[in-house]
């Protein structure tokens, strides 16, 4: 009898399976021997329960445990689940890495052209000769053996306009030199397109030629030509809106009217007045930028960037070494206008653009505005001088 009481009593204990329910179940947890086989298949829903218990501790502690592998997995399955979920977002579409639209970059270049075109205003007058601000004498005697005229940097150039008409007037012309730029943008491919002339493709392994050269070059050339020729009468109006700034007139107001009064004082010819200049100085700089960058990619090995950086650089110097064009196309669009900055005293008349770069030189303004930060005024100048502080633009 004490025999069979002991092994009542030890199975009940046990909780073999007596009807313990819950209780029994919580009393096992407690226990610190670890149940053999068959307690592990019948209380299976108690290890479920610890199971659960230590991954919510997981998760709400924030610390990874390196013993748990089911709470590891958890939480890769967790991490994993939001790049799954977006990979498969689109299954059918692989990813756009191309550039971006042209609608976009071409809104982008009008914003940026309006943002900086207070600084373009004020090149433009330096062009046509327009200094307001005297030149101060200044010396370094490591650089220089004689003190030097310095005029002001474009930066209170522009400063001075806003003092003199205000914010609005540091915006004149600004309407006609967004007009070009759309009308550029809209109609210069429009040669090419009518005569299919496409750009050209190389085949995989094939070397940069002659005939590849040639090709592009032609193809460029026809896009420059158009585009000058198309946006000329723009750039006329926005030279002759902003010469206005010296005497105060108010001839050419608006786009529209201003192409009007042009074609009425001028003729038709007056919509493309100083067109050579611009159209000579714009081929120059693609025929040498074209032709060094070719010379570079056959003979010198570069990377993609590299070549893009060359071309760059190629540019700027072609840029400069042509810019006198650019002064003759700016003064012979503004001269013969009903305009104080464009009559004597202040500006020639000029019959020929070959007059007006050979005048240019004279007086030594073939560079006006190639820099803007750091400008001197020209020796031939203070020749003529003898005080040295009285400045007269050409």
């Amino acid at each position: 009898m004490d025999h069979m009481e002991y092994n009542r009593r030890d199975s009940q204990a046990g909780g073999l399976g007596m009807g313990g329910g819950d209780a029994d179940n919580s009393a096992l947890m407690r226990r610190t021997t670890t149940p053999h086989g068959p307690q592990v298949v019948r209380h299976r829903r108690s290890e479920s329960l610890v199971v659960e218990h230590s991954s919510q501790m997981t998760f709400e502690s924030g610390q990874d445990e390196g013993d748990s592998p089911t709470s590891s997995c958890q939480e890769s399955e967790v991490e994993m689940g939001p790049s799954t979920s977006a990979s498969s977002t689109s299954p059918g579409k692989p990813p756009d890495h191309g550039k971006p639209n042209q609608l976009v970059r071409f809104c982008l270049r009008l914003a940026y052209n309006s943002f900086y075109y207070p600084y373009e205003m004020a090149k433009v007058l330096i062009q046509l000769g327009h200094e307001p601000i005297q030149a101060r004498p200044f010396h370094l005697p490591l650089l220089h053996r004689r003190p030097r005229l310095f005029l002001p940097g474009v930066h209170q150039y522009v400063l001075h306009i806003q003092r003199m008409d205000g914010y609005l007037g540091m915006y004149r012309g600004l309407t006609a030199r967004l007009a070009a730029s759309t009308v550029d943008y809209l109609l210069g491919d429009l040669v090419l397109a009518f005569l299919h002339f496409h750009p050209y493709k190389r085949a995989p392994r094939e070397e940069p030629s002659l005939k590849e050269f040639w090709w592009n070059f032609a193809r460029d050339s026809l896009r420059l030509a158009t585009a000058v020729v198309l946006t000329q009468p723009f750039y006329v109006v926005m030279v002759r809106q902003i010469a206005q700034f010296v005497g105060k007139e108010r001839i050419y107001e608006g786009v529209l009217a201003s192409l009007m009064t042009l074609i009425k004082q001028e003729g038709y010819a007056g919509l493309f007045a100083g067109i050579l200049p611009r159209l000579l100085g714009e081929w120059s700089v693609l025929t040498i930028t074209s032709l060094l960058t070719h010379l570079c990619l056959r003979l010198i090995p570069m990377s993609r960037n590299q070549q893009q950086y060359n071309s760059v650089i190629i540019q700027m110097v072609a840029s400069l070494l042509v810019y006198p064009m650019e002064v003759t196309s700016a003064c012979m669009a503004g001269t013969g206008a009903p305009l104080a900055a464009c009559e004597p005293p202040r500006m020639p008349l000029y019959n020929h653009w070959a007059d007006c770069l050979t005048d240019l030189y004279a007086r030594g303004g073939h560079n006006r505005g190639a820099i803007l930060f750091w400008r001197t005024v020209p020796r031939i100048q203070l020749l003529r001088h003898q005080d040295g502080h009285v400045v007269r633009s050409g």
